[in-house]
């Protein structure tokens, strides 16, 4: 494995988990870098009052939230014209996102990466439209990888670097394992709370299929031609272009937070199903098997798809 860089802030380093990490209800608090009172930033997120007509769009990273919120405005906008901002404008836990996510019209369709222990706890109560989106851990820890290579200026890391430092969870963020067993753990709480799962590679196999699965969730009107569009605006290749022809707003309060030797990032790279198998050596690959099913010992109910 080749060396981790070694100075506090940069390269994988700044990603790695400090032994001063601040936790919250049990969980590392994942967020802006920059924030004098992290703990605090938790609890205005807690605090924060939602609507009853919110909807909730929940992952890990790099799991396909991007294209999920595009498709939600699409279903609940009724058009097939593309948001201008992206997503990171009403993003909970980003540099400036409650103030923005307060002024949001409604519906607004709020996003976050933390878990249910650090959302608004008023969802629970207003049992508002969760949506969930996940994905292969494999091709998840490629996008990862591939995300940070593109934001971290002093990007001297490799694959096995951030698979072996995963492996060891040494990352600040939670593992992905962690984040759908809170999922699930959730949902047994409160099983009557509206929850949709959208599987990543049932999406990319089945685009229409899942948006009319979707719609009728939502409760929007969305016949089969109308699915059509919104799946081919929607597609991996023409997101792409939108997010390099720069026509999307990218919040600068967010830009800010990242702190110097940061990028904003280049979202859209493939978008396939499968891409691990690139990644991975024979070895790699067992070891990080043995993960998965270490995962499935402890009740991880979500079956994922390689290929």
């Amino acid at each position: 494995m080749a060396t981790i860089d070694k100075e506090p802030e940069t390269g994988l380093a700044s990603l790695i988990r400090k032994e001063s990490c601040p936790e919250a209800y049990g969980w590392r608090v994942v967020g802006p870098t920059n924030l004098s009172d992290p703990l605090q930033h938790v609890e205005n997120i807690r605090g924060f009052k939602i609507r009853d007509d919110d909807v909730i769009l929940a992952a890990y990273p790099k799991c396909g939230t991007h294209w999920v919120w595009e498709i939600t405005h699409m279903l609940l906008r009724q058009t097939t014209d593309y948001e201008k901002r992206c997503k990171e404008q009403v993003m909970l836990e980003s540099n400036g996102g409650i103030a923005r996510c307060e002024k949001e019209e409604s519906p607004r369709i709020i996003n976050s990466h933390f878990v249910f222990a650090h959302l608004p706890q008023e969802i629970i109560a207003k049992k508002s439209k969760i949506i969930h989106v996940w994905r292969n851990p494999k091709d998840t820890l490629v996008s990862f990888y591939y995300h940070y290579k593109s934001v971290i200026v002093d990007s001297r890391f490799t694959f096995s670097d951030v698979l072996e430092t995963s492996m060891a969870d040494k990352f600040t963020i939670h593992t992905q394992f962690e984040y759908l067993q809170q999922m699930s753990k959730f949902e047994e709480d409160h099983p009557d709370h509206p929850i949709i799962h959208l599987c990543y590679e049932e999406m990319k196999k089945e685009p229409i299929k899942v948006i009319q699965e979707l719609a009728r969730f939502l409760k929007v009107p969305a016949d089969d031609e109308f699915c059509r569009k919104v799946a081919d605006a929607c597609s991996f290749e023409n997101m792409k272009v939108i997010n390099q022809s720069g026509q999307k707003m990218f919040p600068a309060e967010f830009s800010v937070s990242r702190g110097p030797g940061h990028k904003n990032p280049e979202i859209y790279r493939k978008g396939v199903v499968g891409d691990w198998k690139n990644h991975f050596t024979v070895s790699e690959n067992e070891r990080y098997d043995m993960i998965i099913n270490r995962a499935g010992e402890k009740g991880l109910k979500f079956k994922f798809i390689y290929q």
